[in-house]
């Protein structure tokens, strides 16, 4: 083998190991991201994971199939600059474009918000088939974080309740336990 031979090869043994370093530094980056802008306790028994959602940092907070997500939005790459943009954006409405309801309010962060409920899509059919599609009821509420803002969202995927586990309690909780930090906006 000649120089260039060797070096291409090489190359190519390590591509996919530097692909996989990055995989494992994106989640770590996120969570330094997350945890740099909220302080928050994962309730007991569930599992955290990290991953990007529209250009925003996310945290997956999961047990079975209860499902909390602490969403920071308003930062660089979002499609959301405003929270005011976010409620009324597609992803605060519910089944059929209705706008979110409003189902109360709660101190989060120190700071009065309201909470909305909305459907959502749990289990659509396949492609180009027709069939049922299941629907089950999210919470979210939106807390300001300096310039950005963060989305918290409750959703059990399922349209029948868990009786062995109330995760709406969980939830509530939870969201008591949410502490948004100062954050600024990066410069582009």
């Amino acid at each position: 083998m000649n120089f260039h031979s060797c070096l291409t090869f090489l190359l190519l043994l390590t591509a996919p190991a530097c692909a996989a370093d990055r995989a494992k530094e994106q989640p770590m980056k996120i969570k330094d991201g997350i945890s740099a802008a909220a302080k928050y306790e994962v309730p007991q028994s569930w599992t955290e994971e990290f991953s990007l959602n529209q250009g925003d940092p996310q945290a997956l907070i999961s047990r079975d199939l209860h499902k909390i997500k602490v969403r920071l939005s308003g930062g660089e790459g979002s499609r959301y600059k405003t929270a005011g943009d976010f409620l009324v954006g597609f992803e605060a409405r519910s089944r059929g474009g209705k706008p979110a309801g409003k189902t109360g309010t709660a101190l989060v962060s120190g700071v009065r918000v309201l909470i909305y409920s909305r459907e959502v899509p749990v289990s659509l059919p396949p492609p180009d088939t027709a069939g049922p599609s299941v629907f089950a009821r999210e919470e979210f509420c939106v807390v300001p974080a300096g310039k950005m803002f963060f989305v918290l969202s409750y959703s059990y995927g399922d349209s029948i309740p868990d009786p062995s586990y109330d995760g709406l309690e969980a939830w509530r909780k939870f969201i008591k336990t949410f502490r948004a930090l100062k954050t600024k906006k990066p410069a582009k």
